[in-house]
């Protein structure tokens, strides 16, 4: 059932310049192509770095968010990159020394050590 912007863009197309389902498709994909959400391809997440600037809450948003737009299920993947990307340190080290599985895993510790730069960042 269409709604909203698709109900008023169907409702506004011309009388009869739908003959076909395939017609109807056509216009439909050539109105609203821009809306779609480009997937991702593994190889884009080899690129993410934690570059010097940056926070680990920062890293792991953009991380994050790229793996959303990924078509990879499994969790070990992403930590391994993940682990790759970050800046070397005491937070990758400990990463290291534990065979984490999941992404959860990671938020969890990353979660602690966000707090504590944010404290610290405010006491400046």
């Amino acid at each position: 059932m269409l709604r909203g912007v698709t109900m008023r863009w169907f409702l506004g197309l011309p009388s009869r310049s739908i003959h076909t389902f395939n017609d109807s498709a056509v216009a439909f994909v050539s109105q609203f192509a821009t809306n779609w959400v480009k997937r991702l391809k593994v190889a884009n997440l080899f690129n993410i770095r934690q570059i010097k600037s940056k926070s680990l809450k920062q890293y792991l948003a953009c991380f994050n968010s790229a793996t959303v737009l990924v078509d990879v299920l499994d969790q070990k993947f992403f930590v391994k990159e993940f682990q790759k990307g970050l800046r070397t340190g005491s937070f990758s080290d400990s990463l290291a020394l534990r065979k984490l599985v999941s992404m959860g895993e990671i938020r969890a510790r990353a979660k602690k050590l966000i707090k504590v730069e944010e404290d610290l960042a405010n006491q400046l």
